[in-house]
């Protein structure tokens, strides 16, 4: 009898700890099997815009239907046309319910950039929008048009594969101005899958180091939703350098992002993982 009920007890502690099992690897699989929303943002600004009037600019953050109030980081970047070397850099405050906002005074009628660049749950988008400050004549606005146009063109003839041209215009629409850094990826081996590499950039401005900026990579597998944001240590005078890992084989962009100060740039490079 003792024997009997040892059995039933050892068979009941094995089935419960199956259940457990089961449910367990249920689990983890819906979890890995989930695919993320994509983080999208829309800029909202007034409807007209007068010089020397302060304004609202709103940035909307959601994920699928649900507004983002944790975003890891919200700058609104704004340059007007014609004066692409001065950029102006605002960090927006969080208001709650996905809005994330700064106030501006536009002083000259023009047209203007905002950029919105958003740092939220492991990925980050940086959508562009154009405003229009007073009533500028509209011959600027063609003639900005035109060396766009004319820019659109020579790019496409440098690249064979449109795939190419889709992730230039989705990552770096708002770096038309010429950039004051002088950014190079280096990497010390051949990448491949699973295995530890050294990102490595030398960073000038001006043919001098770049010294004791915060550098970012951000790194995504073709095709990819999921951004990967690795952190960089200055090494030497203007050498940063961060050890990642890349899961998958294939082609991979890596993106320097480069700030200090007012300073704000980014360049986008493509690595093959073996």
């Amino acid at each position: 009898m003792k024997k009997l009920t040892l059995f039933i007890s050892l068979l009941s502690i094995m089935m419960l700890a199956a259940c457990g099992s089961t449910n367990n690897n249920e689990n983890t699989n819906g979890n890995n099997d989930e695919v993320p929303s994509m983080v999208e943002v829309e800029i909202k600004v007034p409807e007209t815009l007068e010089p020397n009037e302060e304004v609202k600019i709103e940035a909307l953050v959601t994920q699928g239907e649900e507004n983002v109030d944790d975003a890891h980081e919200v700058k609104f970047e704004v340059w007007k046309q014609g004066q692409e070397a001065d950029h102006e850099m605002l960090e927006a405050m969080n208001d709650g319910s996905g809005i994330y906002s700064i106030t501006k005074t536009f002083e000259e009628e023009g047209f203007y950039y905002v950029v919105a660049h958003t740092t939220a749950r492991d990925m980050h988008v940086m959508p562009r929008v154009e405003l229009t400050v007073g009533n500028p004549e509209p011959s600027e606005k063609e003639e900005e048009h035109d060396h766009e146009e004319e820019g659109h063109n020579h790019e496409e003839e440098g690249h064979n594969h449109d795939h190419e041209t889709h992730e230039k215009t989705d990552h770096d629409d708002h770096h038309s101005h010429e950039s004051s850094l002088n950014m190079t990826l280096k990497l010390t081996d051949a990448v491949k899958a699973n295995q530890e590499t050294t990102l490595s950039t030398e960073i000038k401005q001006e043919d001098a180091a770049l010294t004791d900026a915060t550098v970012r990579f951000e790194i995504w597998r073709e095709d990819s939703e999921k951004h990967e944001f690795v952190d960089a240590k200055e090494v030497s005078e203007g050498v940063y350098e961060a050890k990642a890992t890349m899961k998958e084989t294939g082609l991979h962009y890596v993106q320097i992002h480069v700030e200090k100060d007012e300073l704000h740039e980014h360049q986008q490079e493509e690595i093959e993982v073996e």
